[in-house]
């Protein structure tokens, strides 16, 4: 043997066992063969976002290395807070996932009930939708279009607790308009709100897309009336009519036509209110990991999340329900949002805190 040839074979016996010892690729690093994952959704069954992980938790595993079982686990309560909680104690091994409806205002605000701040999952994406606002067709003196909103007065506004997004939204939006309405803070879940909507014990609410295209529209539609959308703000910085409700007005166009065109920017409560909904609207459902998650398990999951926007069965499963194709936000894009929620003004966050806290007194 010549040493030419010997030292070919070190080389090759070298780069092997480096090869042996060199990290695993993400595919490699985490196989769910045989598994069993655990996607917590942090409201209660039969609501939007469950309706929505639900879709989730049934195509996932196609696109997770091992085809492992996904099973859904309901954990509603203090607007989400319990789910949110859980996840954030549960143990970084990718066994354990979140489908959430992310939470803006107790984020901003600084709510104490919060163990785990959103920042501090490892975010493997989200799915962006407008807000739809509807109200009962027979609040007198009656809804024949929108606008009759405008003539009604003491109406009561159901929503979830003081610190709730959709509460804080749809009380905002009534205050900019000038109406007179009592707020009840005291629901569950919008599933909840729906059916009290239903049987009169409240007059106006809010839901997201598919709380309103999956299930109020369906069950309310000889009842209610859609008012207006929140719609996510639009790369040019305007606030477009959502591609899945191109007949409902924007709040903006509604304020506009009902107020003469009076000026609504310069307003300090719209400023508070896209301050704290426009990152909420950009990213409505998040899908988390605990916190400390692998980088390459998280990787893996970012992966397989990104490949359902190439799953036709699942982009036709969730059109059932939103009746458009859901907007896909990736886990690079999401952390920018969550990081906009460190560049909040103080003015808005103080305004914020008072506002829950005169809410919840009432």
């Amino acid at each position: 043997m010549t040493a030419t040839m010997t030292r070919t074979m070190l080389v090759a016996a070298a780069v092997t066992a480096l090869a042996a010892l060199a990290p695993c690729t993400p595919a490699q690093a985490q196989s769910y063969k045989g598994k069993t994952i655990t996607l917590i959704v942090n409201y209660p069954a039969g609501g939007p976002t469950d309706i929505e992980g639900r879709i989730v938790a049934q195509h996932l595993p196609d696109h997770i290395p091992g085809h492992p079982n996904v099973v859904v686990k309901d954990m509603g309560g203090a607007s989400g807070l319990i789910g949110a909680n859980a996840l954030g104690e549960a143990l970084p091994d990718g066994n354990t996932i979140g489908f959430f409806t992310m939470e803006m205002v107790g984020q901003i605000v600084g709510n104490p009930s919060i163990r785990t701040p959103l920042a501090d999952f490892s975010l493997i994406g989200g799915v962006a939708c407008p807000l739809v606002v509807y109200m009962r067709k027979d609040t007198p003196p009656g809804l024949n279009v929108a606008a009759d909103l405008m003539k009604t007065t003491d109406f009561k506004a159901l929503t979830l607790n003081a610190q709730n997004f959709n509460t804080v939204n749809l009380t905002l939006s009534l205050d900019l308009l000038g109406l007179h309405y009592r707020p009840i803070p005291a629901y569950v879940g919008l599933k909840d709100v729906e059916t009290a909507i239903l049987q009169n014990i409240g007059q106006i609410a809010n839901t997201s897309l598919s709380g309103w295209s999956g299930s109020a529209e369906q069950t309310l539609s000889n009842v209610v009336i859609p008012l207006w959308q929140l719609a996510p703000r639009g790369a040019d910085g305007g606030y477009p009519r959502s591609r899945a409700l191109p007949n409902l007005p924007t709040f903006e166009e509604f304020y506009a036509s009902v107020t003469g065109g009076k000026p609504l920017a310069g307003d300090f409560r719209y400023q508070v209110l896209r301050a704290f909904s426009d990152p909420q609207l950009a990213m409505f459902r998040v899908v988390l990991l605990p916190p400390k998650t692998p980088a390459d398990v998280t990787q893996v999951m970012r992966t397989a999340y990104a490949d359902l926007w190439n799953d036709a069965q699942f982009l036709a499963d969730y059109a059932k329900v939103v009746h458009t194709d859901p907007i896909l936000v990736t886990g690079s894009e999401g952390q920018g949002i969550l990081a906009d929620l460190g560049r909040v003004k103080p003015e808005i966050k103080n305004y914020l805190i008072d506002y829950s806290d005169r809410m919840s007194s009432k």
